[in-house]
């Protein structure tokens, strides 16, 4: 069983699969260098998740993953890298905040953070774009009974301790 936030991971990427240009180019994997000829591409990864204890009772925490999905295209100009950028971020956003999927793995999406950058250093002009979901789920870990103890010998009679004894220099 994988933990949950690569099973959120794999769930946006194939739903990104399905609404969105890249089509097979989502990647669940740290983002890399492509060639132009293989873009648009989108890598949908979790770098990061903090999880708060719930209180002193079973251990449950509220997690918030950060779920980063980074798209990038390219054009022959600025203008239409824009027109390409602002597609597919809008593309992404409203598939994963419009899906009953994707939403109901989590409580809320707490946070959504968008950022773009534009490069022509080369004859076709690169675009990427960043989007980090904040989501938040609450994660439960199983507490099971403990079986019966096996391989003690003995009996076990009057008070027990732990077998470490210490004389202090005033008890003496």
């Amino acid at each position: 069983m994988s933990l949950y936030r690569n099973q959120l991971r794999d769930k946006v990427a194939g739903l990104l699969q399905q609404t969105t240009d890249a089509r097979d180019n989502v990647l669940t994997c740290t983002p890399f260098p492509v060639e132009i000829e293989e873009l648009p591409v989108i890598f949908v990864t979790v770098p990061s998740e903090n999880a708060s204890s719930n209180g002193r009772n079973a251990p449950d925490f509220t997690r918030v993953v950060q779920l980063e999905v980074l798209a990038r295209v390219t054009a022959q100009n600025h203008a239409t890298v824009q027109a390409l950028l602002d597609r597919i971020a809008e593309d992404i956003e409203m598939s994963i905040m419009c899906s009953h999927d994707i939403m109901s793995m989590v409580q809320q999406v707490a946070s959504i953070q968008t950022e773009q950058q534009i490069s022509a250093e080369a004859a076709d002009v690169i675009g990427a774009v960043r989007m980090t979901f904040g989501m938040e789920y609450t994660q439960e870990y199983p507490v099971t009974e403990l079986g019966p103890l096996t391989g003690i010998f003995g009996k076990m009679e009057g008070s027990v301790q732990a077998g470490f004894s210490q004389t202090f220099p005033q008890e003496n």
